[in-house]
């Protein structure tokens, strides 16, 4: 467990470091600041694809050759980051790199297979955990290594992408030393298509609604983390190394809830509670964010969603989880991650529509109402299927 937490975690520093500066020296190669978040939601495409391939591949070769393989792809796109001197190339390193993302499920399936059920709400909160921390040190890294400025973060990306490319060789080299396959070959579906039956996953009914209440969700949290660099700036002047440490303040508060609340609040209120409570706290942020006027009431506002964010994740994959067989559990988890990048898709492709017709402000108002919407199909209890 502590090996597959370092693994997440350095992969996460990783991506990570990318954050702050990317849309700074997106605008100086001729993306327009609306068009940013239509290319960051690329890397959402990208995953949408990789996740519930990576996660039904995983039933069948198993955990760890999956792994190893997309950390050595978000390797290769970092350094295709690093020598991306147009749209074009910035483009198809953050597509790769959002297919080796895909992972994800696989990270999140190799958990479940080391858990029981009385563990695994303590673990995946570790697991989120290990998100949280890789998004206070990966932002706050990047921005350091970028500079203060828009025009140094250009500058700067190459140092930013090519030490990402060295996080994901460094798990590579930690996976393939110290992590051992968690799923045994007894255990491993047959079925020879990689590709997941989303089609039957969908229409169980209990599953289905979690499905989608995941895509519209993260669809508003997507909102935020996209046009949060473009709006700061243009509202409070932020600068890519201020956004990096702005970002690892909310990866901070992340961290701490999912590392350490996350096991006692599932077992005093639910899983099924704390997903709700989690939309409703990431809405009440993303509603508060065009009113604030200084940098203050900004970290006061993004705590708030940073909590409900925290609160969010980890319960719903447990939920989801809970509906998964053994032998199916890569394929769920992929599923779910699957729909996790659609949604992640939707919102940055929405907020740019909105942002270019109406103003920066406008994705966050609409991600409040998105978020309190989906919050409403998080009900019934899950029951693995036969």
């Amino acid at each position: 467990m502590v090996t597959l937490f370092l693994v997440v975690f350095l992969d996460l520093v990783g991506f990570g470091m990318i954050i702050p500066v990317f849309p700074f020296y997106a605008e100086q190669v001729g993306v327009s600041p609306a068009s940013v978040i239509f290319f960051l939601g690329l890397y959402s495409l990208g995953q949408l694809l990789g996740a519930p391939v990576w996660g039904a591949v995983s039933d069948r070769v198993g955990r760890r050759p999956v792994l190893l393989v997309t950390l050595l792809a978000n390797a290769a796109a970092s350094v295709l980051l690093a020598t991306s001197t147009t749209g074009i190339m910035l483009a198809v390193s953050r597509f790769v790199a959002g297919v080796a993302a895909g992972n994800i499920s696989t990270a999140y399936a190799y958990m479940t297979d080391i858990t029981t059920d009385q563990t695994r709400p303590k673990a995946l909160g570790l697991l989120g955990a290990a998100f949280g921390m890789g998004f206070v040190m990966g932002p706050a890294f990047g921005g350091l290594l970028a500079g203060t400025g828009a025009g140094e973060a250009g500058a700067g990306l190459a140092r930013v992408a090519y030490g990402s490319a060295v996080m994901s060789v460094v798990a590579f080299v930690l996976t393939l030393w110290r992590l051992p396959e968690s799923l045994p070959a007894a255990q491993r579906t047959t079925r020879r298509s990689p590709r997941a039956p989303m089609h039957s996953y969908v229409r169980r009914p209990v599953l289905g609604r979690l499905l989608a209440a995941t895509t519209i969700i993260v669809a508003a949290v997507a909102l935020l983390q996209t046009a949060l660099a473009l709006w700061s700036a243009d509202r409070l002047g932020v600068g890519p190394r201020t956004l990096g440490y702005v970002y690892g303040f909310m990866g901070l508060i992340s961290a701490a809830i999912q590392g350490g609340a996350t096991g006692w609040l599932t077992r005093r209120f639910g899983a099924e509670q704390l997903t709700r409570w989690g939309a409703l706290l990431c809405g009440v942020g993303l509603a508060l964010v065009p009113a604030v006027g200084s940098m203050g009431a900004l970290l006061a506002v993004l705590a708030v969603f940073s909590c409900g964010s925290a609160l969010f994740n980890p319960s719903m994959s447990g939920l989801i989880a809970g509906t998964a067989a053994p032998h199916e559990r890569g394929g769920v988890l992929g599923a779910y991650q699957a729909m996790a990048s659609l949604g992640r898709v939707l919102g940055p492709f929405a907020g740019s529509a909105l942002a270019s017709a109406f103003s920066l402000s406008a994705p966050f108002l609409a991600g409040a109402v998105v978020a309190m919407g989906g919050m409403l199909l998080v009900r019934g209890r899950p029951r693995p299927a036969p």
